[in-house]
């Protein structure tokens, strides 16, 4: 079987200001895509984030799970020293449908633990 590569742009990420990330995984390989943490100004949680899928995906699965991770805050948030410790949240995967090559599209609803909602689309290139 021959190994293709996932090419992952991210059209909506965790701040409106984020500029687009490209990852890289083979095709039919469960990757992580994203990770969503309510984060108090003490590095405690706010809540476990709940993701809802929206629309697709037409060629693979995506699942989630609870999990710790490393969420970044920019220099000048008070969250800015929490960068260092794994923090609990929901963590976003995509897996395509093996040997899958070509585009593939996913939008999905994240409710925080504070109440708030926001939509966050993936734009996914299978190669």
């Amino acid at each position: 079987m021959k190994a293709t590569t996932v090419l992952l742009t991210l059209l909506a990420l965790a701040t409106p200001a984020a500029a687009a990330e490209e990852k890289f995984d083979p095709s039919g390989v469960n990757q992580q895509i994203d990770f969503f943490a309510d984060v108090n100004p003490d590095c405690s949680s706010g809540g476990t984030p709940i993701v809802r899928l929206i629309d697709g995906p037409d060629k693979g699965v995506v699942t989630t799970d609870k999990g710790r991770d490393f969420k970044p805050f920019p220099r000048g948030n008070v969250r800015h020293v929490c960068n260092r410790k794994r923090v609990a949240g929901t963590k976003l995967f995509y897996k395509s449908s093996p040997g899958f090559v070509g585009t593939d599209r996913v939008r999905v609803l994240v409710l925080s633990g504070s109440g708030a909602g926001r939509e966050a689309t993936y734009l996914i290139q299978v190669r």
